[in-house]
């Protein structure tokens, strides 16, 4: 069967490239109708919290501003992660939701 089908491709070469162009132009008017966003977003909803405290060392700002912060959200309903980084008079909060949670 399969040496049949090449001895039919090889006699008529001329459909066959007609065949080939005409599915590679309707693939190319398929992939132009596309939506754009084919891959699903799979990021978990998140929040960030910035806050500032003017002449803190890390030490202080991760004891004075970032623990309580922390503490505070850790009971909060549908949190999956919390991650926090202490700077110069800086804080940053980054609290992960879980997929069905109400932020």
């Amino acid at each position: 069967m399969l040496s049949s089908l090449i001895n039919f491709s090889l006699r008529n070469r001329v459909l066959i490239l007609i065949l080939a162009g005409v599915l590679c132009v309707w693939g190319a008017l398929a992939a132009r109708e596309l939506p754009i966003d084919v891959l699903p977003d799979l990021t978990r909803p998140t929040v960030t919290i910035l806050t500032e405290a003017p002449g803190l060392n890390p030490e202080e700002v991760e004891l004075q501003v970032t623990a309580p912060i922390e503490s505070a959200l850790m009971g909060a309903i549908g949190v999956d992660r919390i991650r926090s980084t202490s700077g110069i008079g800086l804080s940053a909060i980054h609290i992960e939701f879980a997929w069905n949670a109400d932020i």
